[in-house]
C-alpha cells in the first residue's frame, strides 16, 4: 500500500510524495509485478535523472513496459533550482573541506545537504545529497565545446553531438534562446568594448575563428541578428561583425520568455521537474496506484555495489545491485546506469568489479581531471565604458564571454580556457551574479535599481581551464586518479575512494596564461583610467593601466592567509570528469560510445566520467546531451548488421513484415498475446491463448535460420517454428495452429512440459525428435542463446550455442501430409516465433539461402 503524504512540524511533504517512493513500495512493485525493473539508474542527481527521465520518455514512445528505477542516496529537499526558490542561506557549501575519517560517519552535512564522501589531500565541497543533486545550484554557464576540445573522443560521438545532441540538450537546459533578460545600455557598450579590444588580448580565439553563435546559426539574418542582439539596424555594424558580437554573449542556461504560446518561462534548468513529469505521468498511467508506476525515484539508499556475473561470452552482465535497504535484482535484458558523480561512479565500478578479473579494472578511475579556475574582480568608472551616457543613473547588468586557447612559446597547444565576465553599475564589490537569479526580487528592490545613481560599474571575470588528460596508451602516467581505499570504509561498511587531483607542468603554464588574459581583459575595460581591484570583505587595491596585476592579485592559490590571491583550489569547481572514459578500443578506455562498460553486455555510465578529454566549458551541457545519446542507445540499439552471406530479417528498431496471428470464434480466449520491441529485441507477451509472430516472407526452399533467444524466468516456454503455410490461408480459428500443425517448433521449454520427455524440452523438434545429438547446455536467465536451424529439404539441424545438439529427417505425418513441405512459388513457407508461456525475448534474425 502507498504511503500517505507525511508532515514535519514545519511542512506537509506533498512534493516529496508526489515524486518519490521508499524501498517497500519499490519491492511491493516488484512482487506485485512478478518480475524486477528492467532499468535501474543509480543515482538521482543530475545527470541519473536527466538518463533516467529520457529512458522513460523514449521507451513509452516505443510502445511502454520498461520499469525504471532511480536510485538516490539524498532526499527530496527542492522542486526547482535554488536561486529560483528565494531561501536566503541555501546555497552551495560553505567551504571545501577534507574528509574526517575520525568523526562519527556520516559527517554533518554543509548546507543542509552537502558531503565529501572520499578521502583526498585536496579540499572538495563535496556532493549534493539530493534529488536533482548539483543541477539544482549550477551557475548556469553553457559553453559548446569546440573541436578542437573532443579532438580525441570517439568519431560517432563527435558526429552524433553535432548532428543533433547539442543541440537538443541545448533546448532542454534553455540556452537555445537569446539572452534577452541580458540587456540595456551597460551590456551593448561592454559588449562592443570587448569586442573591439578582444585581439589585444593574446590569448583569446580571434572571433572569426570561433563557429557561429548557436543562438542563430551561421546562416541567420540580418533581422535575426539585430533582434538576437536587441540591435535596431540604424547605425549597427555589418553583418559579419553582429554575429562576432555574438560570439561574445554569454551562453547562460536561463529561460527569461516561454518556450510556446501560453508556457511560463522555465527560469534555471534542473533535473528535478523532469523526474516530477515522469513519475506523475507513471502514476496516471498505472491507473493511479504510486506503487504500481513505471518510473519510481528511490530516495535516502545507498547503492554499495552492482552485482556482476560472468557470461558464457566471456564477458559480464549485471544482475542487480546492493543498497542500504537491501537488494534489487535487474530484469533478464535490463541495463544498469551508473550516474552518480564522476569520482563516486568511479568507486562503484571499483568495488563492483573488484574480484572480477575485467580486463579494464586497472584503467577504471585514471585519467580524473578537473578545471583550474581563477577570479578578478575590478570597479571602473562610468566613463571607462565607451559608449555609456555621461547621466547618472541606473546601469543593470552585462554577461559576456571570451574563449581563449593558451599556447606555449615554442608553438605547442596546452589547452583552451574561457572568460565569464558578469557586471553591474553601482558601488557593489562583485559583479551581476551577486543578483542574477539569486533571489526573488520585489518591489523595493526594482525600486532601488531604478533609482540607483552608477558612476562606478563592478565587473567580475572567472577563468575556467582544462586540466591535461590522461594517455589513453599509458593511464598510469596522469598524476590525478581514484583509487579504492580498502582501508577506509563508509558508514555502510564499502570502501572509501582515494583521490589524487594534481596539476601538471601544462595545467600549471595554461593556468598562468589564463591569468594574464584576465588582466588584460580588466584592462580592456577600465579604458586607461584608473580603478579600483577589490577582495572580500570590502578590501580594495588601486590600480591603472600601467599596473600589474599579478602584483596586486597573486596567480596562487587563494587561503585565508592568502584572501587577495586569486586561484581557487583544484577540487572547488564541481567539474571533474575522466573516471570512466569512453574510447573505441578496449585496451586505452574504460567504456564504449555509447557508455556501456567495456567487456559487459548490461551495465553503461552517465555524466562527465565518460569525457575522455574535458575542455573548459562547464560539463552540463555536454553531460546531458550525452546521457540523452546514451538513453536513446539504451532503449533502440543501432540497427542490428546480419552475418556475411545472411539477410536480416528484424532490424530491432520496426516489425516490418512480421505479423501477428489472429483468433477468432474464440470467446474468453481470444487474445493470441503480442510482441514488443524491447531494446532491439522482439518481446513475447503471451495472451489467453497460443500466439505466432510471423514474417510474412516467403523463405527460400534451402536455408539457414539464425536467432538469438533469452528466457526471462525458468517456466518460460515458446519456439521457432519453420516450414508452415500462410496462417491466415488455412481458414483456422487461431491462425497460430497453423504453424503448429502444418510446420515444425524448435522448442523453447527447460522444464519439457507437459512429460519432461526429451522431445518437449528446449531444441527439441517438438513431439518429433529431441535434442540427443549433443550436449544442450542453454545458458542462464538473462543470458542470450544462438539458435542455428538449417532447413534443408526433409532434413532439419538445430545447433544451439554452437553445438549441433538434433539432427531429424522427416518421413511424413499421415496425420497432416502437407506438414514441413519446402516452401515453393506455388506455396510459400513461412517462419515465426511462438507466445506461449512467459516473456521470452529474440533479436539478431537472419537467414542464408542454401
Amino acid at each position: 500500500m502507498a504511503k500517505m503524504t507525511e508532515s514535519t512540524s514545519f511542512t506537509k511533504d506533498v512534493q516529496g510524495r508526489y515524486l518519490c517512493n521508499d524501498v517497500t513500495e519499490a519491492n511491493a512493485w516488484q512482487a506485485a509485478a512478478g518480475r524486477p525493473f528492467d532499468v535501474i539508474v543509480v543515482g538521482g542527481g543530475t545527470f541519473g535523472t536527466a538518463i533516467a527521465e529520457h529512458i522513460w520518455f523514449r521507451q513509452k514512445e516505443a510502445g511502454g513496459g520498461m520499469r525504471t528505477l532511480v536510485v538516490e542516496g539524498g532526499l527530496y529537499v527542492l522542486g526547482e533550482h535554488a536561486q529560483n526558490a528565494g531561501i536566503q542561506g541555501f546555497g552551495d557549501a560553505a567551504a571545501a573541506t577534507i574528509l574526517n575519517d575520525n568523526a562519527p560517519q556520516p559527517e554533518p552535512p554543509k548546507n543542509e545537504v552537502w558531503g565529501v564522501p572520499w578521502k583526498s589531500d585536496t579540499p572538495f565541497p563535496g556532493l549534493a545529497y539530493c534529488v536533482g543533486g548539483r543541477s539544482i545550484y549550477w551557475g548556469g554557464w553553457s559553453p559548446r565545446l569546440l573541436d578542437e576540445e573532443v579532438a580525441t573522443w570517439p568519431q560517432e560521438v563527435r558526429d552524433d553531438l553535432t548532428a543533433r545532441y547539442m543541440d537538443e540538450s541545448a533546448r532542454q537546459i534553455g540556452t537555445d534562446e537569446t539572452n534577452d533578460f541580458i540587456f540595456g545600455e551597460l551590456h551593448r557598450a561592454m559588449r562592443q568594448q570587448l569586442a573591439d579590444g578582444l585581439p589585444g588580448v593574446g590569448a583569446a580565439v580571434p572571433l572569426n575563428a570561433l563557429p557561429a553563435s548557436p543562438l542563430v546559426g551561421a546562416a541567420a539574418t540580418r533581422a535575426e541578428l539585430l533582434r538576437a542582439l536587441g540591435l535596431s539596424d540604424p547605425g549597427a555594424p555589418p553583418d559579419n561583425a553582429l554575429k562576432n558580437l555574438l560570439k561574445v554573449e554569454a551562453p547562460l542556461a536561463v529561460s527569461a520568455r516561454p518556450p510556446h504560446a501560453g508556457f511560463f518561462p522555465l527560469n534555471k534548468f534542473s533535473t528535478v521537474p523532469l523526474a516530477v513529469k515522469a513519475a506523475r505521468t507513471a502514476v496516471s498511467d498505472s491507473g493511479g496506484d504510486d506503487a504500481r508506476k513505471e518510473f519510481m525515484v528511490l530516495p535516502n539508499t545507498h547503492v554499495n555495489g552492482v552485482r556482476v556475473a560472468p557470461t558464457a561470452a566471456n564477458t559480464w552482465r549485471a544482475t542487480g545491485i546492493d543498497t542500504s535497504g537491501g537488494g534489487f535484482d535487474l530484469a533478464p535484458n535490463g541495463v544498469i546506469v551508473i550516474a552518480l558523480g564522476t569520482i563516486e561512479s568511479a568507486r562503484l565500478a571499483l568495488n563492483s568489479f573488484t574480484a572480477t578479473g575485467i580486463p579494464t579494472f586497472a584503467r577504471m578511475g585514471k585519467n580524473l581531471v578537473a578545471h583550474v579556475r581563477s577570479n578578478l574582480t575590478i570597479r571602473v568608472p562610468r566613463a571607462a565604458i565607451a559608449g555609456l551616457g555621461a547621466a547618472a543613473g541606473e546601469l543593470q547588468t552585462s554577461a559576456l564571454f571570451v574563449k581563449g586557447r593558451a599556447t606555449a612559446a615554442g608553438g605547442q597547444v596546452l589547452g583552451t580556457f574561457h572568460l565569464q565576465i558578469t557586471a553591474s553599475g553601482g558601488s557593489q564589490t562583485v559583479g551581476a551574479e551577486d543578483e542574477l537569479f539569486k533571489k526573488i526580487p520585489d518591489v523595493d528592490f526594482f525600486d532601488k535599481l531604478r533609482t540607483a545613481d552608477d558612476q562606478t560599474v563592478a565587473i567580475a571575470i572567472r577563468g575556467i581551464g582544462q586540466m591535461q588528460a590522461a594517455d589513453p596508451a599509458n593511464p598510469d602516467a596522469h598524476p590525478s586518479r581514484v583509487t579504492r581505499d580498502p582501508a577506509r570504509s563508509d558508514e555502510f561498511q564499502v570502501p572509501r575512494a582515494f583521490v589524487t587531483l594534481t596539476p601538471t607542468q601544462t595545467d600549471n603554464d595554461l593556468w598562468t596564461i589564463m591569468d594574464r588574459a584576465m588582466d588584460q581583459v580588466a584592462k580592456l575595460f577600465a579604458g586607461g583610467q584608473p580603478f579600483k581591484v577589490l577582495f572580500d570583505g570590502g578590501v580594495t587595491a588601486d590600480a591603472d593601466a600601467g599596473s600589474d596585476l599579478a602584483q596586486i592579485s597573486p596567480y596562487a592559490p587563494k587561503s585565508q592567509q592568502a584572501p587577495r590571491n586569486r586561484r581557487d583550489g583544484l577540487g572547488t569547481t564541481h567539474h571533474e570528469a575522466g573516471t570512466l572514459w569512453m574510447g573505441t578500443d578496449p585496451q586505452r578506455s574504460v567504456t564504449a560510445p555509447d557508455g556501456r562498460f567495456h567487456h559487459t553486455e548490461n551495465l553503461y555510465a552517465a555524466g562527465p566520467a565518460l569525457y575522455p578529454t574535458t575542455g573548459s566549458p562547464n560539463p552540463m551541457l555536454t553531460g546531458i546531451a550525452l546521457a540523452r545519446r546514451t538513453g536513446d542507445r539504451i532503449v533502440t540499439p543501432p540497427p542490428f548488421v546480419p552475418d556475411a552471406g545472411f539477410q536480416s530479417l528484424f532490424d530491432g528498431q520496426a516489425l516490418g513484415d512480421w505479423r501477428m496471428s489472429t483468433i477468432r470464434n474464440q470467446p474468453g480466449r481470444d487474445n493470441p498475446g503480442r510482441f514488443v520491441i524491447s531494446r532491439g529485441a522482439l518481446l513475447g507477451q503471451p495472451g489467453t491463448d497460443m500466439g505466432l509472430l510471423w514474417l510474412n516472407r516467403p523463405t527460400p526452399p534451402r536455408y539457414v535460420l539464425r536467432a538469438q533467444w533469452m528466457m526471462t524466468a525458468a517456466d518460460d516456454n515458446s519456439g521457432v517454428v519453420v516450414a508452415f503455410p500462410n496462417p491466415e490461408g488455412e481458414g483456422y480459428n487461431n491462425t497460430a495452429f497453423v504453424g503448429a500443425d502444418f510446420g515444425f517448433e524448435v522448442q523453447i521449454d527447460e522444464l519439457g512440459r507437459p512429460d519432461n520427455a526429451p522431445i518437449h524440452r528446449t531444441a527439441a523438434i517438438y513431439s518429433f525428435k529431441g535434442a540427443t545429438d549433443g550436449a544442450v547446455v542453454v545458458r542462464p536467465l538473462g543470458e542470450w542463446n544462438d539458435y542455428e536451424i538449417t532447413v534443408d529439404g526433409a532434413d532439419f539441424t538445430v545447433a544451439l550455442n554452437g553445438q549441433v545438439v538434433n539432427r531429424f529427417h522427416f518421413n511424413g505425418d499421415p496425420q497432416s501430409p502437407r506438414r514441413g513441405l519446402p516452401s515453393t512459388a506455388q506455396e510459400p513457407r513461412f517462419i515465426g516465433l511462438q507466445t506461449h508461456t512467459g516473456r521470452v525475448l529474440f533479436r539478431h534474425l537472419q537467414w542464408r539461402a542454401l
